[in-house]
């Protein structure tokens, strides 16, 4: 069985799940822990579904229409933007905050707002930088600098394609997860990639959602692995690409080909943490079934 669906409060499936069956696709809605949800008894039936759920989410009565041959065909999304950004607003939160900071700083070029955003306030003397260590941070009661150098950037580049994977994966998540959760999961992974990145490096000049994204990149692809009914968000070929593209961090070929210095440390210490919090989440669901038992 594939979780592919989780319904809000007030919406009725009936209509979808009769569409489905006529068109003998075989599925369940059941009742998970707080919506109900669309399961599939074969995973290949998924993107038919998902199609078939996008129609049902722009205009419930063109499911009247579909037939059996159209099912697989592509379905427009234009009409879904809206519905996408009301079931995924952290998501849609982190980003914009991002694109903010980045008009705020100018991609990091503008140093007089740059230091209000990275993990420790700086100075420029001559050729030196001066920061201060995170102690001393926190007892200035600067918390917002933990979290605020994942909304840095410091290229067109790096921006869009931190932006374009916390969208494609991470709505897909707080979708899931809720945006409570998947809100503190990303809070979590940003925090603890900026300081230890921090603490490993001694630069404060570092910054971007990168370690977010391996965090969920990591979070997404164990869910699968350890709870088997878990709809498959990363596939085995992207996570491997991002593995590679990993260790490719740690060489010169990025400066090489203009990407600048990469924060690898977060982004390992990012890719950890969600692997940790995938772990973590698979024991609260273990304890709470238990418990319902």
């Amino acid at each position: 069985m594939l979780l592919v669906y989780q319904f809000d409060e007030n919406d009725d499936p009936a209509l979808l799940s009769q569409t489905l069956w006529r068109l003998k696709i075989s599925h369940q809605i059941v009742m998970g822990k707080t919506h109900k949800e669309l399961w599939l008894a074969d995973p290949s039936h998924q993107a038919p579904t998902l199609q078939l759920i996008q129609i049902w989410q722009d205009n419930p009565e063109a499911l009247t229409k579909v037939e059996r041959n159209q099912a697989a065909k592509p379905v427009s999304r234009s009409m879904g933007w809206g519905r996408q950004l009301r079931e995924a607003p952290a998501t849609a939160i982190v980003i914009l905050a991002a694109l903010l900071v980045a008009f705020i700083t100018q991609l990091g070029s503008e140093l007089s707002t740059l230091r209000y955003f990275t993990i420790s306030p700086f100075d420029i003397v001559g050729n030196q930088i001066r920061f201060y260590p995170l102690s001393e941070v926190l007892s200035r009661g600067e918390y917002w600098r933990l979290l605020s150098p994942a909304f840095l950037h410091f290229s067109v580049m790096h921006i869009v394609f931190n932006t374009l994977w916390v969208w494609d994966v991470g709505r897909r998540l707080e979708k899931m997860l809720g945006s409570l959760v998947w809100s503190f999961g990303v809070a979590i992974i940003a925090i603890v990639s900026n300081v230890v990145q921090f603490q490993f490096t001694g630069n404060p000049l570092f910054g971007g959602l990168s370690g977010v994204v391996y965090g969920i990149i990591g979070f997404a692809w164990l869910m699968p692995v350890i709870i088997p009914r878990w709809p498959t968000i990363v596939s085995k070929p992207l996570m491997i690409f991002f593995m590679v593209w990993l260790a490719i961090g740690y060489t010169q070929l990025p400066e090489m080909i203009g990407l600048g210095q990469i924060a690898n440390t977060a982004h390992t210490i990012g890719l950890g943490a969600g692997l940790v919090l995938g772990i973590v989440y698979w024991f609260i669901i273990r304890v709470t079934s238990f418990k319902k038992m």
